[in-house]
């Protein structure tokens, strides 16, 4: 995905330059702030950098208001750590540039841990993103094993890195046994991918399994996975390189998060359980 999953729901959700919202967490913990930089205790808030874009990640709901999975850990996160979390949306591309230039003190935002990121950017990685092969409901009885998409035609955001991973299973399994290629229709989002299959002009789409996981929520039976998942990979919480006691921090709290049963708490709510993992530190290579 560009390395994100880049599937923007047709809820027409714009993401503005500069506007913040404010998540106050529950009540306050022994910690207090403890470990947290100093600038942080001092303004007893973490702002969080975010693209409302990425259902059930992060969206924003009729009213407005920011919801999703990542939201609702950002919030286990401020209670753990005893700050207010104040999120700073921004679009996904301008993300990484806020964390640098000290606008935000994290990114969280469904972002891939990548060994390129990692360049200028430390990650703390707590969830396993994993891509998904689907069709339209009726047209799933075609797929039962992996030579079946060859010939075939996959739309795929060429911004994601679903793009390549369906290259490359087109390679290995058709290509490489003699059998014709994947025709990969590379589209600019996710959701112009979906519109493909909608209309006929696509046998296949590849999107994330979250995605998918809310859309079988709004509209259920419209489409079905097929075949294994895409290779996972991790999505990261973004912090500047170099700042050991604010990543040190967050790693510590999403620790706390699944000791006390949160975080399984709140993937399960959002119906993407599969993807738990233990929070890590530069876990992509």
């Amino acid at each position: 995905m560009s390395k994100r999953h880049l599937a923007i729901l047709p809820l027409a959700i714009a993401a503005s330059i500069g506007l913040t919202a404010c998540v106050s967490g529950t009540a306050a913990t022994n910690d207090d702030g403890e470990g947290l930089p100093a600038e942080i205790v001092a303004s007893g808030k973490l702002r969080v950098g975010l693209s409302a874009n990425l259902p059930p990640m992060e969206y924003k709901d009729d009213a407005g208001a920011y919801v999703g999975a990542d939201v609702d850990l950002q919030k286990e996160l401020g209670r753990v750590l005893g700050v207010e979390i104040e999120i700073v949306e921004s679009p996904f591309d301008q993300l990484i540039n806020s964390a640098q230039t000290g606008r935000v003190d994290i990114v969280m935002s469904g972002m891939s841990d990548t060994v390129e990121r990692q360049k200028t950017a430390d990650f703390v990685d707590y969830f396993k993103s994993e891509g998904r092969l689907y069709a339209t409901g009726p047209r799933a009885k075609d797929f039962t094993k992996v030579t079946d998409i060859c010939g075939k035609t996959i739309a795929v955001s060429g911004k994601t890195d679903y793009f390549t991973q369906v290259a490359e299973l087109s390679k290995r399994e058709c290509e490489d046994r003699g059998k014709p290629a994947v025709e990969l229709l590379s589209t600019d989002s996710g959701t112009a991918a979906r519109l493909q299959i909608d209309q006929g002009r696509a046998d296949l789409a590849a999107q994330s399994a979250e995605n998918l996981a809310y859309f079988e929520k709004t509209e259920p039976g419209k489409y079905s996975t097929v075949l294994e998942p895409l290779p996972s990979k991790p999505l990261g919480i973004l912090i500047k390189k170099g700042n050991k006691q604010l990543t040190d921090s967050v790693l510590q709290g999403f620790k706390k998060m699944h000791d006390d049963g949160s975080y399984a708490e709140v993937l399960k709510r959002w119906n993407i359980d599969y993807g738990a993992m233990e929070p890590t530190i530069n876990g992509a290579s």
